[in-house]
């Protein structure tokens, strides 16, 4: 009985006096391992499953500083672009700024589902009119140049046809409505570039 005691004593005063397994500071010690293993697969970390797929997200999110930037307000760009406002500045963009506005300026109307300003990519959701309900169709630009040319940018119309509750592709050929559009392109990016040289 009296050496369990001793030994409890013996045990608690060297806790007390030594800093222990992970010397002392955990938070420290936590940081370090997130440099090791990354903040979201530290093992001495613990996350539910959710949280950890949430975790990764943030990560794949953040830029090269770690830190998560305000989400890209594509409506706000081009009511700023309208009224004259806050010049908008494309971090990196690698295509041309003139094509690349007139783009989201001309598809404004539609809802859209990617714009990947890095690749100069835009698509809209599927769109459907009140007048023909069993037709959809999705417009497609890509920005190809970082000049103002007339190639700098492709148009692609994908349309699909609802048979019962099944959504086919109509396979037909929409090169003169594509054509159409980029060259109202081509117009918007001219007409942004005149006024960019003019102010």
């Amino acid at each position: 009985m009296f050496r369990s005691l001793l030994l409890l004593i013996l045990v608690f005063s060297f806790q007390s006096c030594s800093k222990g397994l992970l010397d002392g500071d955990l938070e420290k010690n936590l940081k370090a391992m997130d440099k090791m293993h990354g903040y979201c697969n530290n093992p001495y970390r613990t996350f539910s499953k959710k949280e950890k797929k949430i975790c990764e997200d943030k990560e794949r999110a953040a830029g090269p500083d770690g830190e998560i930037g305000e989400p890209l307000n594509i409506t706000k760009m081009i009511e700023d672009f309208r009224s004259g406002g806050t010049n908008t500045v494309y971090q990196g963009m690698s295509v041309n700024k003139n094509l690349w506005e007139a783009s989201l300026i001309l598809l404004n109307q539609y809802p859209l589902d990617i714009v990947d300003s890095q690749g100069g990519f835009i698509s809209t959701d599927w769109i459907i009119e009140k007048e023909n309900l069993n037709q959809r169709c999705l417009i497609k630009v890509n920005v190809t140049s970082q000049e103002l040319v007339s190639n700098g940018a492709r148009v692609k119309l994908l349309c699909e046809e609802k048979d019962g509750d099944i959504w086919y592709q109509d396979n037909i050929s929409y090169e003169e409505e594509e054509k159409i559009l980029t060259l109202k392109i081509l117009d918007i990016a001219n007409e942004l570039s005149v006024t960019e040289k003019l102010s």
